[in-house]
Parts: structure tokens; sequence; C-alpha cells
């Protein structure tokens, strides 16, 4: 029994026997009965793992047009992304398999194409690429939970292939750039 189960019996056996010491002999009421306590402590859910759990379970709305991309296009790789405010949509480069296709995608999820191309050195880098632009978004969300996407972009520099990464605070202010390896 715990300490406390043991206190809140102890209490409930004492008030007992003083409301019955406090009650003269012509009461007709029942003899006063003990009542046991028992405390049963409850499960905690654990401490959040990461500063995006902390920030709540939304997501950046480009998830949304990441996922809508890669459902139109199975097996594409995304190798930029960029977020238009003014015309709400985003600007999607995807390499399938030898091409580059150049898509819009607006707020609700609608993808639309507006150019193909054959941009070697974006298949190249599509194909060498170990990170996913989503992953290397969430990484950089984790560094910075209260930022946005404004844009990332495969690139290779100094020889390394990494993601560039520009995040914007809630009021679309620069917030922060990044450089997150993409192999």
């Amino acid at each position: 029994m715990t300490i406390r189960a043991l206190t809140l019996t102890t209490l409930a056996v004492s008030a007992g026997l003083v409301l019955s010491a406090c009650s003269n002999s012509s009461d007709t009421a029942a003899p006063p009965s003990t009542t046991t306590a028992t405390v049963t402590a409850e499960a905690t859910s654990p401490a959040p793992s990461s500063s995006a759990e902390v920030a709540g379970t939304e997501e950046d709305p480009a998830f949304g047009a990441i996922d809508a991309v890669l459902a139109a296009h199975a097996g594409g790789v995304i190798v930029s992304i960029d977020r238009d405010y003014r015309d709400e949509h985003y600007e999607v480069d995807v390499v399938v398999g030898d091409q580059v296709l150049d898509l819009k995608v607006d707020y609700a999820g609608q993808v639309s194409e507006d150019d193909r191309d054959s941009d070697s050195d974006d298949i190249r880098k599509a194909q060498n690429a170990t990170l996913s632009a989503a992953d290397a978004i969430r990484q950089a969300l984790e560094q910075h939970p209260d930022g946005v996407l404004d844009d990332a972009e495969l690139d290779e520099d100094n020889g390394r292939l990494q993601w560039e990464i520009s995040l914007d605070d809630q009021s679309r202010n620069d917030l922060v750039e990044l450089n997150i390896p993409a192999n």
C-alpha cells in the first residue's frame, strides 16, 4: 500500500470516529461506515522527442505539395520546391526517368505541368541524392520549428551534394538559410 493510500485510509477512519463521537445516543442514523480509498497512478505519455513534436502536429503545407507531386509522378525525385506566396502555389521540379518536369501545385494540391526538359545536372543530382526533399525540409524544421519553407533546392557546392533550404517566419520574413547534406 502506498503512503498516499495509507494516509487516505487513516483520514477516512479518523473522520468516521470523530463524527461518531460527536453524535448523541438518541440518533437513529445508521452506524458510520469505513471507506478505504485506493489511489492508482495514471500513465503519462513520454516527453516529446523532438522540437517538432513540441510545436504541435501541424506540418508545413509544403509537405502537401510534395505528397501531391509524388502521388502524380510515382518514383519521381523532387530537386526543388519554391513557395509563391502571391499566387498561392508551389513551383516544383521533379525528375522522372530522364525528364525534369516543371510543375505548379496550388494550395489545394492540384498539380499542373508547366514545362519539361532534360537537364542532365538535375537528373544526375537526383540519382546521387540519398536524402529526399521532404526529409531535408523536416530536418530544417526540426532545427527551426517556427519556420515555414520558402524554398529548397538540391545543389552541388564544392563537390558536395546538399539541400539549400530557406525558411521564413510565420509573417513571411526571411528566417534562416540552411545547407543539409543530401548524401
